[in-house]
């Protein structure tokens, strides 16, 4: 049987939760911009699971295309140009008003997956298995 989407995002909660805390320790609190971070992680990690879902139960199945893929590699490069940008602009200082917002952000994404998929496997008692690395499929299976 395939590894569980709830487990597997849950276990990257936790060591991201636990990175954020290691940050938080070493960097120091920024309350407006952790808060910000929960909320915006929140928010786009329920968007992401709910595609999944509606996925799963339109078309028994969520499979990532290669159009998804290169979208968020574009994505993700942009990012990465303009927080180098910034931090070589700005200073270090940038740099840790930056890291303030995304280590709080990548925990509360895992976690709203979680709870989207917990429920919605409790709702449809349906298990939600995930398949593959980087050319994901996500589907259920009937619990047992």
């Amino acid at each position: 049987m395939r590894p569980r989407a709830t487990f597997f995002d849950s276990v990257l909660c936790l060591l991201w939760a636990f990175l954020c805390f290691i940050n938080l320790g070493v960097i120091g609190f920024d309350i407006l911009r952790s808060v910000l971070g929960v909320v915006f992680g929140l928010v786009f990690g329920v968007v992401v699971a709910l595609k999944h879902v509606k996925s799963i139960e339109k078309n028994g199945e969520f499979r990532a295309t290669l159009k998804m893929l290169a979208f968020a590699l574009l994505t993700g490069i942009i990012l990465i140009s303009i927080a180098l940008y910034l931090l070589f602009s700005l200073g270090l200082e940038a740099g840790i008003q930056m890291a303030s917002f995304i280590y709080p952000f990548i925990p509360a994404l895992y976690a709203a997956r979680v709870i989207v998929y917990l429920s919605w496997e409790r709702r449809h008692k349906k298990l939600i298995l995930f398949d593959g690395l980087v050319l994901t499929r996500v589907y259920a299976v009937p619990m047992h």
